[in-house]
């Protein structure tokens, strides 16, 4: 009978433990019931026919301070000390709960404030709070132990704290309880959205030489440029995805005092003074650049033009022609004219990373009408000042689901080279996902190893990355914060490798096969699974004992293809694979030895960063 006992004891203990821990984490909600009752609480079950909440904070009108006439939902023991407000009502505060299995009918509940909370970080200050209103400079939210809120004009309002929108804050968001997330501070504004844009001001010399004799280009040929920039969205079917792609436009204005000869059967009798005032609207495509480890952006660009050209021309005959003139002809003549101009150029410009301020350099052709020539060569020699002021990236803070202690999960794993080696200094940035701000970081040990305490509560992107590797990422969902620990190993695979073991037999593109070539291609096709957005090329080179012959060319080729037409056998798309012979153009030994040539005949991996 005591064993029995007992036996029912643990069954018990254990089906409490395991509904326990089964529980979804509590969230606090602030309820409003038809008795004008403001109820902060934590749900403990739900269903058509009732809610269960424990009772952390209540507010009650007037007429319920005295505990008479209380609901029968809220149990009179629990709300016999009331704390007076200034209103006339009165408030409770439980430490932590004013009363526990509170049973609410679906009547009992007017209205519910379930769909977001407000996160809020500042000073050191990190909460959530139910959310409820957010006006001008300043967002609400439910605080029961705040005084009062007193608008002018309006009711107190009762149970809500309010926080201001300006520099003391870090961020403010709020967030729904399926995790979508929305930006209240920093502002997201018209303003905020334009310098995003990264507008700037420029100023050039900009020389046009006529297409004709030139006479003398006199100084005045000075434009500036007012503009602003987007980013095109990146088309994975476009050979330039790995680059950054923007369209920018402006507003393109301009000087330029000319002279010129004018000729009359192969003699320059007159001298043309032109002066032009373009004012033109500009499209410019970019395409960004970041060379090695440069710290700068170099961007080829073309530029497109077209606008009103505001000109007066002044001719005048040269005096040694003058007595050739009729009776009565002016000598001189001016007029001003306004007509349309087009022009086209090509150029570049470098932006250094440390100074917001870009040099650029570019030249083409310009066409207009009214005026002597009105076709010239065209150049902009400048620099830019980047003015907008980029704003703040608002810091995701994680969930907390309130009720509940946070939960700190351990992300850890290792990073290896696909040969399962490890990769000792790879730097790991963790980014909230949908912000730049990194949120954690670490680097691998000699052992490959890594590890981070991190909170959960957001989708995180965690990237690995080692000069003279290709960059690894990975999205981490962390909405549930029931794990404590998480593991996430990377295989960073070198920029070039030779896949070790990978030979043929003599003249021939034959794979030879053992343990070594199998296990080489195999990690090679798991890390390729793995980072389904990398290119690759297979390079095929032979001995180099001399000179290459076509014959040993062609060799090498088709052995790149035998290793390309491997890989496609098993899953790899085809559109991520090249192949190429180089025959022995490239040895890494000395191929007169037989070690060397042994060495040399190999096949390389290059990860495709074009």
């Amino acid at each position: 009978m005591k064993k029995s006992g007992s036996t029912l004891i643990s069954a018990v203990f254990c089906v409490w433990f395991g509904a326990l821990s089964a529980a979804p984490p509590k969230v606090e909600v602030v309820l409003e019931t038809p008795e004008g009752i403001l109820l902060d609480v934590e749900y403990v079950s739900e269903t058509d026919k009732a809610s269960v909440v424990d009772v952390r904070a209540a507010i009650l009108p007037p007429a319920l301070c005295e505990g008479k006439d209380l609901p029968k939902y809220l149990p009179a023991r629990s709300f016999n000390k009331p704390e007076k407000l200034s209103t006339g009502g009165c408030r409770f505060l439980g430490k932590p709960f004013v009363a526990r299995s509170v049973t609410l009918a679906p009547t009992d509940i007017k209205k519910r404030h379930t769909t977001t909370l407000l996160t809020l970080s500042a000073s050191g200050e990190k909460k959530q709070i139910p959310f409820f209103d957010e006006s001008g400079k300043r967002a609400l939210g439910f605080d029961f132990s705040a005084e009062p809120l007193v608008e002018k004009g309006e009711l107190p309002l009762l149970g809500v704290r309010a926080f201001a929108k300006d520099a003391t804050m870090e961020t403010m968001q709020t967030v729904d309880l399926s995790g979508k997330r929305e930006v209240i501070y920093p502002s997201t504004n018209i303003f905020h959205k334009w310098s995003k844009l990264d507008p700037r001001i420029a100023l050039f010399y900009t020389p046009v030489i006529p297409t004709g004799e030139i006479g003398i280009l006199q100084f005045g040929a000075l434009g500036f440029t007012l503009e602003n920039s987007v980013e095109i969205p990146q088309m994975k079917f476009m050979p330039l995805k790995k680059y950054h792609l923007r369209l920018r436009g402006g507003i393109d204005v301009s000087y330029h005092a000319i002279s010129q000869d004018l000729y009359q059967n192969d003699k320059a009798v007159s001298t043309g003074k032109i002066m032009l005032l373009p004012v033109m609207a500009q499209l410019t495509l970019l395409w960004d650049l970041r060379p090695g480890s440069w710290k700068m952006t170099i961007s080829p660009f073309l530029k497109l033009a077209d606008g009103v050209v505001f000109s007066t021309v002044e001719t005048q005959v040269k005096p040694e022609y003058q007595s050739l003139l009729a009776t009565g002809a002016e000598s001189n003549r001016k007029g001003s004219y306004i007509g349309n101009g087009f022009y086209a150029t090509v150029g570049f410009e470098v932006r250094p990373d440390k100074w917001p301020v870009a040099f650029a350099l570019d030249g083409g052709y310009f066409i207009h009408s009214q005026d002597i020539s009105g076709q010239y060569f065209i150049f902009h020699a400048g620099v830019a000042w980047h003015y907008g002021i980029t704003p703040t990236q608002p810091r995701m803070l994680p969930i907390q689901y309130l009720g509940a202690k946070s939960v700190v999960l351990k992300l850890k794993g290792t990073v290896k080279n696909p040969d399962a080696t490890a990769i000792h200094g790879a730097q790991l940035k963790l980014r909230a996902k949908g912000s730049d701000a990194v949120v954690k970081e670490s680097a691998s040990d000699a052992k490959g190893a890594y590890s981070m305490e991190i909170e959960p509560g957001l989708d995180y992107i965690l990237e690995a990355h080692k000069d003279g590797y290709a960059n690894a990422t990975v999205e981490i969902p962390l909405i549930s914060n029931a794990a404590k620990t998480r593991d996430q190993d990377f295989i960073l695979a070198p920029l070039t490798y030779s896949l070790e073991g990978v030979n043929f037999k003599p003249d021939s593109d034959q794979l030879v096969t053992g343990k070594a070539p199998e296990k080489a291609l195999t990690e090679l096709v798991q890390f390729l699974k793995k980072n389904p957005e990398i290119r690759i090329e297979i390079g095929g080179h032979t001995a180099a004992r001399g000179d290459d012959d076509p014959a040993t060319v062609r060799l090498s080729e088709r052995r790149a293809e035998t290793v390309r037409k491997y890989l496609a056998s098993k899953g790899i798309e085809e559109t991520r694979l090249t192949s190429k012979g180089y025959g022995g153009s490239k040895p890494i030994a000395d191929g007169k030895t037989d070690a060397g040539a042994k060495k040399n005949r190999r096949v390389e991996v290059r990860i495709l960063t074009e």
